[in-house]
């Protein structure tokens, strides 16, 4: 037990991944509390990216978790420049936790209605290099629908570096499976959009991300080796206004390899 003990407080001082790896100390006692959890790490290849370097490589690594009182996504990046002659820093990296705290959960009321799965408190909380951290509060609708495998939509109030609350985000998230004659696929990704309020540019970030079962088309098991490709087309990213002496809007595209523990 005091080894536990130990290893939990030295778990709590690193700070990474706190839910994932608190349970893991907890053993048994956790059970009650995890209902599910997984890691993804990812090797991303990105071109004709804006406010960055043109080419990047970028490991990624993914975690999510299904909780007692909601659940957790957090997501990390180190992003570096593939260009020799770049002139900016050619190494950065960001990550956000996203801790959603589900009202059906907690209270034991069905929320469901309709299409509507559940009503969340999420809360967005990121970190960029060399920039302070941003905090977004707000309420999140998870969908029940035909053919999606999730789809959540998000509605955030901005906390952002600078530290004022002046601009509100729509964030949707989604999967979607499908198979044919050449396997099995899903579709995933993200669309955020901030509102433009005050002084910033409305910002639109969408990025599709197409996944291939590699793993099980090679006579592994499957949903756990994935490849695929990913587009991202932006309107003022990083919300800095597209202006002709500094081009902000993006369609930049990539390729990744992915694999997934669960």
């Amino acid at each position: 037990m005091q080894f536990i003990n130990k290893l939990k407080n030295h778990i709590i001082k690193m700070g990474l991944f706190p839910s994932l790896l608190l349970s893991i100390a907890n053993g048994v006692q956790a059970s009650d509390f995890v209902n599910f959890q997984s890691v993804d790490t990812s090797l991303y290849f990105q071109f004709e990216n804006k406010v960055a370097p043109q080419k990047t490589i970028s490991p990624i690594v993914e975690a999510f978790g299904d909780y007692k009182i909601g659940d957790m996504y957090v997501y990390s990046i180190w992003q570096n420049s593939l260009q020799h002659d770049y002139k900016g820093d050619k190494s950065t990296y960001y990550y956000k936790f996203v801790p959603r705290f589900s009202a059906s959960k907690i209270t034991g009321y069905d929320f469901s209605y309709g299409p509507l799965k559940d009503v969340l408190f999420a809360q967005w909380i990121a970190k960029t290099k060399n920039v302070r951290h941003d905090y977004f509060p707000g309420i999140s609708l998870d969908w029940q629908v035909g053919g999606f495998s999730w789809l959540r939509t998000i509605f955030y109030f901005e906390n952002n570096a600078k530290g004022s609350w002046d601009d509100q985000r729509i964030h949707i998230d989604y999967g979607i499976p499908f198979s044919n004659q050449l396997g099995d696929f899903r579709i995933v990704g993200t669309f955020d959009y901030t509102l433009g309020l005050g002084d910033n540019p409305e910002m639109i970030d969408f990025k599709p991300e197409l996944h291939y079962d590699l793993g099980k088309k090679l006579g592994y098991q499957p949903g756990h080796l994935w490849t695929g490709m990913v587009v991202n087309p932006v309107k003022n990213k990083y919300k800095i206004k597209d202006t002709s002496d500094f081009r902000t809007n993006q369609f930049s595209y990539g390729v990744f390899i992915r694999y997934s523990f669960f």
